[in-house]
């Protein structure tokens, strides 16, 4: 597999824990100001944001967000929303999985379509965030796609259409013993981004410690002035 640019001049890519700390710094302020875990509560969306519409591809492709939408439900995704804010995009989903290894299959799905409809038609999207709106007990709420990732591990377009996406981890450029690294490292790091309900309920126990000890602390510094004040 080649990469369109050189890993020697280019700067390392964020790396798949900085991602998952994008949603999981997202899920603390949503549980902060909610005051509650319960789910993700719109946690992958951002404030600003635009809804973006599905548009039938022009000829040529243009790699626009619509035709994104398009070919996800072309290709049996259901989109719930899908919004931009600055050059990140935010998909809810509604999933038909029934197992973890089904929910990773239209995960593949999503993937090849962002990277065939977007990424590889020139779109300046750095970055999907996918939330679930109907995960069974034990699936990922949501998970994301760094586009610098499929520059740097998936870049070979070989001119490659969105509209028939075969859910399947095999891509050109296998070694030897037929695993394909880049594509194993690729996958891990949209792997590690997954947010589970204990991630939710781990940052919004955070948040509320948080906000405890904040009025202990406010009481504790009132407490203070009034017995100085007394002694005077």
């Amino acid at each position: 597999m080649t990469d369109d640019c050189s890993s020697s001049a280019r700067s390392p890519s964020p790396s798949p824990s900085s991602s998952r700390r994008r949603f999981l710094g997202a899920a603390v302020g949503t549980a902060a100001m909610a005051a509650t875990a319960g789910c993700l509560d719109s946690v992958l969306s951002t404030s600003g944001s635009n809804a973006i519409e599905p548009e039938e591809p022009s000829t040529p492709r243009n790699g626009s967000p619509g035709e994104f939408y398009y070919f996800l439900e072309d290709n049996g995704i259901t989109v719930e929303s899908l919004t931009r804010a600055d050059d990140d995009l935010s998909l809810t989903y509604r999933s038909d999985a029934e197992t973890v290894e089904e929910s990773d299959q239209e995960i593949v799905i999503i993937y090849e379509v962002y990277k065939q409809a977007l990424v590889h038609r020139g779109s300046d999207i750095g970055f999907l965030y996918a939330e679930l709106s109907n995960p069974f007990d034990g699936q990922a709420l949501g998970w994301g796609i760094n586009s610098e990732w499929i520059h740097r591990f998936d870049s070979q377009s070989n001119g490659d259409d969105a509209g028939d996406v075969e859910a399947t981890n095999e891509t050109d450029g296998e070694s030897e013993d037929g695993i394909d690294m880049n594509r194993v490292t690729l996958w891990n790091n949209i792997m590690n981004t997954k947010v589970y309900q204990e991630d939710v309920d781990a940052v919004g126990a955070e948040a509320d410690n948080a906000t405890t000890a904040s009025v202990d602390d406010n009481a504790s510094s009132t407490d203070a002035g009034n017995e100085t004040e007394g002694d005077d």
